[in-house]
């Protein structure tokens, strides 16, 4: 297996080593300023970490409605190589050869840090390029699936969010692999800037370095996004047809509701003309005559009466147990069966107000004032009004 495809690669032990600046400050003021400039860039990549968070949220939401649907699947493919990119911390390595490297005012002695560490961060590099290609690579084919789905009106609001995320992935995902080549490329020849403590690091085979990134690399990520010709597509796509003209270009697009609407006509004046080639003239024609004459005869529906309330229950209310009784069985109405509740007219904030008073002066009153006093709130609450 590749160095650059081990996921557990162990890092070498960082040693320090002393070097004069001394027909050297341009090297490394390059490397300095290669390192610094790498940093800020991956430190600045949170709209692609947002990105993939949604993908990531998204693919929680609906992955038990769209387990088995092949692009469905992609995106779960798509996420996993994301992941694997987030366990790559570029950062924290660029962070730790970075606290090594001297400022921009150079001594005539520095110190730099030593060739293995450097050869290191080139192999993360590489494993990361190579990780990028795949999010490309399946970001493109998740995207020709979705399209396919837009232009049939499947879906259109999901498949739309879905294709609009995949193109924010898939772009910055391009930029990020160009400059990580771009990175790589300046990085390589500073190798024999740094000295080489002796220790064989990782193997005894060594580290294999390619000189141009992009060659090693392939051109998976510099390709742009085409149609590909398919037999069983649909859409009868064109080779090296641009994949977002299927959008407004000539092909049939039921991304709208009028076309939905005509195509579903369509299909039904298909099927009643089908029927009616089928049925006899003569009960064809009978089918045909108008019957504007005839009148239906309804009756009209009566409004339902409004039962009133039955006071006689309050009348009855002699203690304070009783009204506590009949406080509690009016709760419970409210909660479950409206209609039979006396205070069906009132508003629950009310009614609770009304309850947490009555609760209250439960034991500061008299048995007959409580009672006339139940009785006196209780009555607005039942007939709505004071």
């Amino acid at each position: 297996m590749e160095l650059w495809n081990k996921r557990d690669l162990a890092p070498p032990v960082m040693v320090t080593f002393k070097c004069k600046t001394k027909k050297r400050k341009e090297e490394i003021l390059a490397l300095t300023s290669c390192v610094s400039s790498a940093l800020q860039y991956f430190q600045s990549q949170q709209s692609f970490e947002k990105a993939g968070a949604y993908l990531s949220r998204f693919i929680t939401r609906w992955r038990n409605r769209f387990y088995n649907m092949h692009g469905f699947r992609l995106l779960r493919k798509l996420n996993q190589a994301l992941l694997r990119v987030r366990s790559i911390d570029i950062v924290r390595m660029l962070t730790n050869i970075m606290s090594t490297l001297p400022s921009s005012y150079l001594d005539k002695t520095v110190e730099l840090p030593n060739r293995a560490v450097l050869e290191y961060l080139l192999i993360r590099m590489q494993g990361l390029g190579k990780l990028f290609c795949r999010i490309i690579v399946v970001a493109k084919e998740a995207a020709r699936y979705y399209i396919r789905y837009i232009s049939t009106g499947n879906f259109f609001n999901l498949s739309s969010m879905f294709l609009c995320l995949l193109a924010e992935i898939w772009f910055k995902s391009r930029d990020i692999c160009q400059r990580i080549a771009h990175f790589y490329d300046e990085l390589v020849p500073m190798r024999s800037l740094l000295v080489d403590d002796g220790k064989e690091w990782p193997s005894e085979s060594g580290v294999l370095l390619p000189e141009k990134f992009a060659l090693w690399l392939g051109d998976d990520w510099t390709e742009e996004v085409l149609a590909k010709e398919c037999e069983i597509d649909m859409l009868s796509l064109q080779p090296d047809m641009d994949l977002f003209v299927l959008l407004t270009g000539e092909t049939e697009d039921l991304s709208s509701n009028q076309k939905v609407d005509d195509q579903v006509s369509k299909k039904a004046n298909t099927k009643e003309s089908t029927v009616n080639r089928s049925i006899p003239k003569t009960l064809l024609m009978d089918r045909l005559k108008s019957d504007t004459g005839e009148t239906v005869q309804r009756q009209p529906k009566k409004p339902k009466k409004e039962t009133k309330p039955d006071w006689s229950a309050v009348t009855q209310l002699k203690s304070k147990f009783d009204c506590k009784q009949f406080l509690d069985q009016e709760k419970l109405n409210r909660k479950e069966n409206l209609p039979l509740a006396l205070t069906r007219k009132a508003k629950a904030q009310t009614f609770n107000s009304f309850a947490t008073k009555m609760k209250r002066e439960i034991s500061r009153m008299s048995t007959k004032d409580y009672v006339t006093m139940f009785k006196e709130e209780l009555k607005p609450l039942v007939y709505g009004k004071k």
